[in-house]
C-alpha cells in the first residue's frame, strides 16, 4: 500500500531494488525526482518536499545515507512527517545502526532489507537468475557463491555475465559457472585448502606448488587460503550446534559445512589464530619484502603446518 514516507533500511543492493518497487507504486515523475545526500542543508530538503512536480505527477524525494542524517535535518522533516503532501512521496535509505524507525514509525512504511545467508542466499542467487533469464540449479548457485563470495551486486553482475554468455532460458550448473569464472573457482584452489584444512602437509605443498607452476597469482591463493582458516575459526565458534547451526554460520551447503567443521577439529583455536597471524605477515613479505612472493607464501603454509611452537 502507498504511504507519504518509506524507510528501506539495510542491504545496499536490496534497497537498490526496494526504491524502483516503490517508483512503480508511486508512479512518481521520473523527470521531478530529486535525490540528496546527508551533506543536503536543512532548507534544501524542506523546498525539495514543499515545490509541487512541475508536470502535476508525484514527486519522490529520496535521502541516501540517511543514517547519517543531523539533527537539525531530521527537524527540518518533521513538519512535512506529521501532514505529508499528496503531492510527493519521501523515501529514506539507510544502513547501518540508526534511529530512524522510531521517527516513521506510524508514519509511513519501515522495509528492513537483511542481506540473506546461507540456504537463504542460495535460494536468493536462483530467484534472482530467474529475474535474468537464467535456470540455476542448487549446485550452480553454491558454486557461483563460492566463486564471487556473498555480496549482492557482485552476485547479480555474475549472473549477468552468464546471462549474456549463454543467452535467455540457459539452464546452469556449476559447471558452466566455475567454465566462466575459472581462476577464482577452479576446483585445485580447494584442493589446497582442504589439504591446509586437513594437515595434509605434502599434499598441500604439492598442490601448493602446481598452482604457482600455472602462474596463479600467489596474492589469489593467500587470500583463499585467509577465507579457509577464517571458516575454520568460525566452526570452532559453534561446535556442538549440530550441522545445520554449523551451515547456516558458514553460509556453506551441508556437505561442503560438515567438511569444514571435520577440518577444523584439526587444529587448536590457538593454532588457527597463529596461522591468521603467519598469512598477514607473508602478505606484508609479499607486497615489500625481500623473499619471492611463492617463496614467502610457501614458507607461511609450511609454518601453519608444522607444530606451534
Amino acid at each position: 500500500m502507498s504511504t507519504g514516507v518509506y524507510l528501506l533500511t539495510g542491504e545496499e543492493f536490496l534497497a537498490g531494488e526496494a526504491l524502483d518497487r516503490v517508483r512503480d507504486e508511486t508512479q512518481a515523475d521520473p523527470l521531478s525526482e530529486v535525490v540528496l545526500d546527508s551533506s543536503a542543508p536543512p532548507a534544501e530538503i524542506a523546498q525539495s518536499l514543499g515545490t509541487p512536480s512541475l508536470l502535476g505527477g508525484k514527486r519522490l524525494v529520496v535521502i541516501r545515507e540517511a543514517e547519517s542524517l543531523k539533527k537539525d535535518q531530521i527537524e527540518s522533516l518533521t513538519p512535512w512527517l506529521d501532514a505529508p503532501s499528496d503531492d510527493a512521496t519521501l523515501v529514506l535509505v539507510a544502513s547501518g545502526r540508526h534511529r530512524l524507525s522510531a521517527l516513521v514509525q506510524g508514519k509511513g512504511t519501515v522495509v528492513n532489507l537483511e542481506a540473506p545467508k546461507g540456504r537463504r542466499l542460495a535460494s536468493w542467487v536462483k530467484e534472482q537468475a530467474r529475474s535474468h533469464g537464467l535456470a540455476l540449479d542448487e549446485r550452480g548457485a553454491w558454486a557461483l557463491i563460492e566463486a564471487i563470495g556473498a555480496d549482492l551486486r557482485e552476485l547479480d553482475a555474475s549472473l549477468e555475465q552468464l546471462a549474456t554468455t549463454h543467452g535467455g532460458d540457459a539452464h546452469i550448473g556449476a559447471g558452466e559457472v566455475r567454465d566462466a569464472f575459472a581462476r577464482v573457482a577452479d576446483e585445485r584452489v580447494f584442493v589446497l585448502t582442504d589439504a591446509v584444512g586437513e594437515r595434509r602437509t605434502s599434499t598441500a605443498m604439492a598442490t601448493l606448488r602446481k598452482l604457482l607452476d600455472q602462474d596463479e597469482p600467489p596474492l589469489l591463493l593467500l587470500g583463499a587460503l585467509v577465507a579457509h582458516v577464517k571458516r575454520l575459526l568460525i566452526a570452532h565458534s559453534v561446535t556442538g550446534g549440530g550441522r545445520r547451526a554449523l551451515a547456516e554460520a558458514l553460509g556453506l551447503p551441508d556437505w561442503r559445512a560438515e567438511r569444514v567443521g571435520k577440518q577444523a577439529r584439526s587444529y587448536r583455536e590457538d593454532e588457527l589464530v597463529r596461522a591468521l597471524t603467519l598469512l598477514a605477515e607473508a602478505d606484508v613479505e609479499m607486497k615489500g619484502g625481500d623473499l619471492p612472493p611463492e617463496i614467502a607464501l610457501e614458507r607461511a603454509v609450511l609454518q601453519i603446518l608444522g607444530p606451534s611452537t
